[in-house]
């Protein structure tokens, strides 16, 4: 702009000289009103020069601004890393790249564990550095030509070329970013350390463009956080087929609960020196109209995972208690509780809500709730269970055992019926530790006048074996297979309840 100023200007000092001259040549008025008109052109001219400077100033910050505002659109703010745009932009470059050096592509896909724990306890310009220390520590690791991604909160990612064949350069790689990513980082003078999650895929850029590379990544990372492993997993076809699976599961869930298709089904329990029936365990069954009955180990899972076990529970609790409000009133109905269940403040409410519909006495119900469950949240579980024992429910502890402090459980929530899990009860007869944890837990069941139920009986020496050491209460398959609503009804009005399926006589 400084040149255009300086050429307008010598061209107003040339011109102005010039006519000067002519005006005391002819000194005339035409001679000056040329003058004026010329003037007024130079005017005019150094006019339109600057504002083609200031247009062509507009255009440089227009373009500026075009070039940061997709700078800004591909790329993290935090990190300065790409983001996941920025990632798809650039890993189309590198496939190209790659195609023509006939090389494959990795992608490794990071996620870090408890990361909302280090916003919450210490604000985010804390996590905000945390995170820039974790992608400097990518970055630094990520193999020459590679691009590093934060894709959101807690989510990275690192797509890089290999030979063909070559996993076990992408392995190596990420076993290093799980490394660094997990090591302790000075922030502000405060050591933070998080846990990681890596999966990985690979394959020849010409099979599968980057977003399905990701997405295989992601599958491998699902894989990984689920099975809570410390080591990156790699993909497999058989990881994508579990996932349609598991997908498929989850919208048949969905459909089946607004269908009516999960039943109660009823397993006997009973007095082990009688064998009379004292009431039955409702478990959940899946009615589907194809595949018949599914068994909760198929879906339970699944519906914990997607928020949808609360209203399957409710939905079996509700028709279980609906049949069991015409049985025999002796007779107590246990249902499971699981651990989202148990977190609910509100759970006691929904519950006494499913009996006063039913008619069925709270007295008569038996909410088993699983000891890892209490371990999340032990307060929360002590106001839980207080309020049901306000309401006359009855408690059990299931699993007793497999968790981390059964001892203290016990002493500090008012639990009215200890459950052996069938893990210990299926080797009894055969393996010396379980028969001894057996005998101890009914020893202690004795000691503080809390009845024991044995899970898993399923035959005549598990049966006397458990019996001889002090059980007064079982269930398994030696009484009962798990049967439906009209089928308990049916085995509670015979002449002899006591002759159950699966038994050749009495139990004396």
């Amino acid at each position: 702009m400084s040149v255009i100023l300086i050429v307008a200007t010598l061209l107003l000092i040339l011109n102005g000289t010039n006519f000067l001259a002519s005006a005391e040549r002819w000194a005339g008025e035409s001679a000056k009103l040329n003058l004026i008109m010329v003037m007024l052109n130079v005017a005019l001219i150094i006019a339109g020069l600057r504002r083609l400077a200031d247009i062509q100033h507009d255009n440089e910050r227009r373009v500026e601004a075009e070039r940061r505002a997709a700078e800004l659109a591909s790329s993290d703010v935090v990190t300065r890393l790409a983001n996941r745009k920025g990632l798809a932009d650039q890993g189309m470059e590198l496939r190209q790249k790659l195609d023509e050096a006939r090389r494959w592509m990795a992608v490794i896909s990071i996620q870090l564990h408890r990361f909302k724990a280090i916003n919450d306890r210490h604000g985010y310009e804390t996590g905000d550095g945390l995170l820039r220390r974790i992608a400097a520590a990518v970055t630094e690791i990520a193999p020459e030509g590679a691009i590093a991604a934060r894709l959101n909160g807690d989510e990275f990612a690192l797509a890089f070329g290999i030979d063909q064949g070559d996993s076990g350069t992408a392995e190596k790689v990420a076993t290093e970013v799980l490394r660094r990513v997990t090591s302790p980082f000075d922030i502000g003078g405060k050591m933070l350390q998080v846990g990681a999650y890596a999966g990985i895929a690979a394959c020849d850029v010409k099979d599968s463009p980057l977003p399905d590379l990701l997405r295989r990544a992601d599958i491998a990372l699902d894989r990984a956080r689920s099975g809570r492993s410390a080591r990156p997993v790699s993909f497999d076809e058989g990881m994508e087929r579990a996932l349609i699976a598991h997908v498929e599961i989850e919208q048949g869930i969905r459909y089946a609960l607004e269908h009516q298709q999960f039943l109660p089904f009823f397993e006997p329990q009973v007095d082990l020196g009688t064998g009379n029936i004292i009431g039955f365990e409702v478990l959940a069954r899946w009615n589907h109209p194809l595949s018949g009955i599914i068994l909760p180990e198929v879906f339970i899972p699944v519906a914990e995972e997607h928020g949808l076990i609360s209203r399957l529970s409710e939905q079996v609790i509700a028709l279980a208690l609906q049949s069991a409000a015409k049985w025999d009133p002796n007779l107590s109905i246990s249902v499971n509780i699981s651990p989202s269940q148990l977190a609910d403040p509100w759970l006691a409410q929904r519950l006494m809500r499913l009996l006063a519909e039913s008619g069925f006495p709270p007295e008569r119900l038996i909410v088993e709730i699983t000891e890892s469950s209490l371990f999340a949240d032990l307060e929360l579980a002590r106001s839980i269970t207080a309020s049901l024992k306000n309401q006359g429910i009855r408690l059990a502890l299931d699993d007793f055992g497999t968790g981390f402090s059964s001892l203290a459980h016990l002493r500090s929530l008012p639990f009215d019926v200890i459950k052996i899990d069938r893990s210990f009860t299926s080797s009894v007869t055969t393996n010396a530790e379980c028969a001894a944890i057996v005998r101890a837990v009914t020893d202690l069941a004795h000691a503080i006048k809390v009845p024991v139920i044995v899970e898993g009986i399923e035959d005549a020496p598990t049966h006397t074996t458990v019996l001889g050491y002090g059980c007064a209460l079982g269930q398994g398959w030696y009484f009962g297979k798990p049967m439906t609503a009209s089928q308990a009804e049916q085995l509670i009005e015979r002449e002899d309840p006591a002759e159950l399926p699966g038994r050749a006589r009495r139990a004396n």
